[in-house]
């Protein structure tokens, strides 16, 4: 009887943990957005849209129009498939994960002043 309650404890806690991601699932997403902000404030749209979920119409000239705000992200959370980088300007990034690695799904999100979801730059 022992067996299968230590079984399913070794289940729960391992969920607990995919949950919350793990180190290397951070760096990698705090390393995209930082490469995406990177790209965008260097006028590099080619390297900017390669970091996102879904490329828009004429992508280059659109990321070029950006905003964005930081350059360094001040924390990072993960998700299972999901992850937010927060940046040092107040910016927040959403990420998803792909069979290619962390990509953006939206960037320049930032509080919505009615309380409503936030606004974003670009969104994919």
């Amino acid at each position: 009887m022992r067996l299968p309650v230590a079984g399913l404890a070794v289940c729960v806690a391992g969920l607990a943990l995919a949950g919350c991601g793990t180190g290397a699932d951070k760096s990698a997403a705090r390393s995209v957005a930082e490469r995406f902000y990177a790209a965008v404030q260097h006028h590099d749209g080619q390297a900017a849209c390669s970091l996102l979920g879904s490329e828009p119409p004429g992508c280059p000239s659109v990321v070029d129009k950006l905003k964005l705000r930081g350059t360094r992200v001040a924390s990072v959370s993960v998700y299972a498939t999901a992850a937010q980088a927060r940046f040092d300007s107040g910016d927040v990034v959403f990420l998803g994960f792909t069979h290619d690695g962390w990509k953006i799904d939206a960037a320049g999100c930032r509080p919505n002043p009615s309380g409503g979801p936030m606004n974003c730059e670009q969104e994919s």
